[in-house]
């Protein structure tokens, strides 16, 4: 296993644990009850220091992203509402779409009409659709192979323009599908 070296690391992967449903139960006398929690990360992540994972936890019940609720006498450590949003951030940074293997033959077309006023986000979705891969079909039309429909709405909400994108999947693109598939040829 390696090491997770970085803060954004570890805090990532207390948040993933968390964020999971796992449950912590914490013994309020025991020293380094913290470490109840080291197990769960090194399964997902890697070996991971046991001082930087107290800062951790400490920096993110400073920020409040987790707290310690207590319940029949039992303290859990558990996320809060706010680490669930830090959390869907990391997700968003990490999202990749695949290209399928084997494909069904059909596209997924993301279409989007988001008025003037809203003109960052639409450029913000636009540079997130083209970094995960999808081929800009026109201005604001993008095509995929992969059946993506739960990473375009989880954009799109987070951009707050749900209202605007629209997302379909079709066996054909038409006479201009050629130059889809060479794009996607390239890819691979």
């Amino acid at each position: 296993m390696e090491l997770i070296r970085s803060r954004g690391g570890v805090m990532r992967a207390v948040l993933t644990v968390l964020g999971t449903g796992a449950v912590i139960l914490l013994a309020a006398t025991v020293p380094n009850a913290l470490m109840a929690l080291k197990p769960f990360i090194q399964k997902r992540r890697g070996k991971v220091n046991e001082r930087s994972l107290e800062r951790v936890i400490q920096r993110l019940k400073g920020r409040r992203m987790v707290e310690f609720v207590t319940h029949n006498r039992k303290t859990v450590l558990q996320i809060t509402e706010s680490g669930r949003k830090r959390l869907r951030e990391f997700e968003f940074e990490q999202m990749k779409l695949a290209l399928p293997k084997p494909w069904d033959g059909k596209w997924t077309i993301i279409l989007f009409d988001i008025p003037e006023y809203k003109k960052t986000a639409r450029d913000a979705l636009r540079r997130k659709l083209q970094q995960l891969g999808c081929c800009q079909y026109h201005r604001s039309v993008f095509v995929h192979p992969s059946d993506c429909a739960d990473e375009v709405d989880f954009i799109a909400e987070l951009f707050n323009v749900e209202r605007h994108v629209i997302h379909f999947r079709t066996p054909s693109l038409g006479n201009q599908e050629y130059r889809v598939r060479k794009f996607f040829r390239a890819l691979t």
